[in-house]
């Protein structure tokens, strides 16, 4: 992918979780069981600290440094986003629709600061794993929110019967 189409599947992708939660009422984003017992906030709130990671990684690239990003860690996925997820399970829902919105833009601004070619080359940096920058980003961004988009998706079909 080169940074146009990086850019606007950032911007659709959001795009398509905000329209899908616009008219919830809180008490429907605040409601457990969506997936496991995560609630549609809690999902954004995952969403946001993974993203977070990414800008993190995106920001000490383009400073030339290997990134220290959880990516790095060699931690447990699931141990990591449980971990998260109690400490951000009593955020507040304005304050992580308000990350939400920030995130991206973050993520937007940072993947500006980049080529198109040190988006794609899979060796343009020596941590990268032979992975284009491009993957990394789409891993921890739009893909990982369409992601989750569709278990919401899913959730409030059930709901509807």
């Amino acid at each position: 992918m080169n940074k146009a189409e990086i850019l606007k599947a950032l911007e659709d992708e959001h795009e398509r979780f905000l329209d899908l939660i616009e008219d919830l009422p809180p008490e429907d984003l605040t409601a457990p069981g969506v997936n496991g017992d995560w609630s549609i906030k809690d999902i954004m709130a995952h969403i946001n600290s993974w993203e977070a990671e990414l800008i993190k990684l995106l920001f000490q690239a383009r400073q030339g440094a290997k990134p220290t990003s959880i990516h790095f860690r060699g931690v447990n996925v699931d141990e990591i986003n449980e971990a998260w997820h109690q400490e951000r399970k009593s955020r507040h829902l304005e304050q992580v629709l308000d990350d939400f919105h920030a995130i991206r833009l973050q993520t937007i601004r940072r993947v500006n600061a980049f080529s198109d070619q040190e988006l794609t080359d899979p060796k343009r940096f020596s941590w990268q794993k032979n992975i284009p920058l491009w993957r990394w980003i789409a891993e921890d961004s739009f893909a990982h929110e369409a992601e989750h988009r569709q278990q919401v998706e899913a959730w409030l079909k059930n709901r509807q019967g």
